[in-house]
């Protein structure tokens, strides 16, 4: 799968455009956290200093036994291969991390030791980054599956267009396109709003998709199917912007 991913650039650069970016609900408001004791997703992409991966290597493997301490983890790692749509400056490494509750993160980033860890090699490693506090969509129930290392994976930035008119129109879109999408083998894996941004170099998305592919016929073959042809310009209609990323799984 990893070589289908060069070889198969432009295929997926179409695919993107042909809808499998899918959400759930009309309401897409920035939020903020309420429940304190809701797990915390933190999507973090970074750009690295040229020579300095095998830094970044150890800050990776010492961060995941450190978040261990805390009952978290570091649940996927996605290389960037190619920018199939968007203005975005692709990032070396996207990072998912998984913590179980606010009190968790909070302590895991005051520990002394992850705190030295940021001083020895992410001043050193890291050109620059930025991430996004994100939790689990609890109005969308979906059958939740898990890839790994041998699959294509896709990382979908989501931007709504502002109104109302917009956000149903998008909301038509997702429940008709949600009983098409998995029969040509697209997984999902998860479903992220995003609440809260650790930067200021890329503007809070409405949702965060993450999802693998398994393999890029199936994709051709949605993309030509009559029904989902039928449901693209309702979708495009809907959207302000949307980054789409196409990578390999690291972790």
């Amino acid at each position: 799968m990893k070589k289908t991913i060069t070889l198969s650039l432009m295929l997926m650069a179409t695919v993107v455009l042909s809808g499998f970016i899918i959400s759930k609900t009309a309401n897409k408001d920035k939020e903020t956290i309420t429940d304190k004791d809701e797990q915390i997703i933190n999507t973090a992409f970074f750009y690295l200093k040229e020579g300095k991966e095998k830094d970044f290597e150890k800050l990776r493997s010492r961060g995941n036994v450190l978040l261990e301490k805390y009952g978290a983890k570091i649940e996927r790692v996605i290389k960037p291969k190619m920018l199939a749509m968007g203005d975005l400056d692709l990032p070396d490494e996207i990072h998912f991390a998984v913590y179980p509750n606010v009190a968790a993160k909070e302590a895991f980033d005051k520990d002394p030791e992850f705190l030295k860890l940021k001083q020895d090699y992410i001043a050193t490693s890291v050109e620059k980054m930025f991430g996004f506090a994100t939790q689990n969509d609890p109005n969308f129930p979906f059958f939740r599956e898990i890839g790994d290392a041998t699959k294509t994976y896709g990382i979908a930035l989501i931007y709504y267009k502002e109104g109302k008119k917009f956000q149903e129109q998008f909301t038509e879109y997702h429940n008709e396109a949600c009983e098409i999408i998995p029969e040509f083998g697209t997984h999902f894996e998860r479903f992220l709003i995003p609440f809260a941004s650790a930067n200021d170099l890329v503007e809070q998305p409405n949702e965060i998709h993450r999802f693998y592919f398994d393999s890029p016929e199936g994709m051709q073959q949605m993309v030509q199917d009559s029904r989902m042809q039928a449901l693209f310009p309702k979708r495009d209609d809907s959207l302000k912007n949307l980054v789409f990323i196409i990578g390999e799984a690291l972790q």
